[in-house]
């Protein structure tokens, strides 16, 4: 019953369809937790913030210890998502595999609720695909995480034609935070220079950085522009937003 009145609040405060939302993990990447100091959550998720912003979306999110598995899901509903935080192929007692998955902050060190993508699936059920979906964590971009299908995003690569209206962006194996920093700003960038979703990974691709500490991977509709569907793309003027 307790569990039934959760997942009732959250449903009932999930935003509209077409709001942007940004998670990040401070806490398990502070210094109380690791013994060195690292500022680079917060960085991420400004990145994402102010070039989601400038695409048209109101963003929402949480950054820090009200990033909880529940104020997550509140937001599962969302048109676009980004996440910055441990992830892992996490054991899914619902399908009795693992699954993929990301921890929540929630203010802990270690063991911190963790959001797997049976429940995502189960909030966003009636929800068209999202258009914009960026993982930022370790193991999130292999074929054996379910959070693209949770997204409605399948996991295949569509350039010309009818191309899905969905981008999804993860990295496989290990993820390094200082990487993800240098390949995320030139992804964000990518976009606001009205380059499509496809065309902005392989943009960041060419950035420096090394890849045995990153491996991102995509999915969706290579020619896809994930900007708000009210909002024309920034007219930047030789400025830069992140």
């Amino acid at each position: 019953m307790v569990g039934a009145v959760l997942l009732a609040a959250a449903i009932t405060l999930a935003p509209p369809s077409d709001d942007a939302v940004v998670f990040a993990n401070r806490t398990a990447f502070a210094e109380e937790c690791t013994g060195t100091v690292n500022t680079q959550p917060d960085r991420l998720a400004r990145q994402a913030r102010t070039a989601l912003s400038a695409l048209g979306w109101e963003v929402g999110g949480a950054v820090g210890p009200t990033f909880t598995r529940r104020s997550m899901l509140a937001s599962a509903a969302a048109a676009v998502l980004y996440v910055h935080s441990h992830g892992d192929l996490y054991w899914d007692s619902k399908s009795r595999s693992r699954a993929g998955g990301f921890r929540t902050d929630a203010e802990r060190c270690l063991g911190a609720p963790i959001v797997l993508p049976s429940e995502i699936s189960a909030m966003r059920r009636g929800e068209p695909a999202a258009s914009l979906v960026y993982i930022s964590s370790c193991h999130n971009g292999e074929r054996a995480s379910r959070l693209p299908a949770a997204f409605g995003i399948a996991q295949r690569k569509v350039q010309g034609g009818s191309e899905p209206k969905s981008f999804y962006v993860g990295y496989v194996g290990i993820a390094w935070q200082g990487a993800a920093i240098r390949f995320e700003r030139a992804f964000w960038r990518g976009l606001l220079d009205g380059a499509s979703a496809g065309a902005a990974f392989d943009r960041a691709l060419l950035v420096a950085y090394e890849p045995k500490y990153l491996a991102p991977e995509w999915w969706g509709g290579y020619g896809h522009l994930p900007h708000a569907p009210a909002a024309e793309l920034p007219n930047l003027e030789g400025r830069r937003y992140v």
